[in-house]
């Protein structure tokens, strides 16, 4: 949504730069073929709702995804929060695609949990590789990320790693989901 260009307070150009370039290495180690960034400014998509529902709407369009992944609504970083929200609208809009948030700062109320076990040096090294973005200290964000991914073992009573999902269904309204999510409901 960003290309993170205020990591340190005011926004910066060379930041920006450094962490796209981060963004797109990562993206790449991983198989994606394209990174997109919608130029929105790192700090403030809320502000910006109704054009960021409108580019996305059009990414939808072009790409017609089957799942779309968004950041959790409850958590802790405010960018993180609008996009949620915007997802939500977006599914609410089309229902073309199912949406699942997964976790990144917050735990969440889950309703589907994937073994990655397999992946999880995979996932270290995509992490690690965001050295700018984690303030020169991804590996506090590898043992942070991998210890909640242990955690949610617990939902399965076998030892592992876990990533955390709640998949927005037909049971729930869609302007429901943040009270679910926060156990308002």
């Amino acid at each position: 949504m960003t290309s993170g260009e205020r990591l340190h307070g005011e926004p910066s150009a060379s930041v920006a730069e450094e962490r796209v370039a981060e963004a797109r290495a990562v993206s790449g180690a991983l198989g994606c073929r394209e990174s997109l960034f919608l130029g929105f400014p790192d700090g403030d998509v809320g502000s910006h709702g109704d054009s960021l529902l409108k580019e996305l709407r059009k990414v939808a369009a072009a790409v017609r995804p089957d799942l779309v992944l968004a950041p959790s609504p409850v958590d802790f970083h405010a960018d993180h929060r609008a996009l949620a929200d915007v997802a939500a609208q977006l599914h609410r809009r089309s229902g073309d695609a199912r949406l699942a948030f997964y976790e990144v700062y917050t735990t969440l109320r889950l309703n589907c949990v994937i073994d990655i076990a397999a992946q999880v040096q995979r996932k270290r090294d995509a992490i690690m590789g965001y050295r700018k973005s984690l303030y020169g200290k991804p590996e506090v964000y590898v043992h942070a990320a991998l210890g909640l991914n242990a955690q949610r073992s617990i939902f399965t009573q076998r030892a592992g790693y876990f990533e955390a999902f709640y998949v927005v269904g037909a049971d729930l309204p869609a302007n429901a989901v943040a009270d679910y999510l926060s156990y308002r409901i």
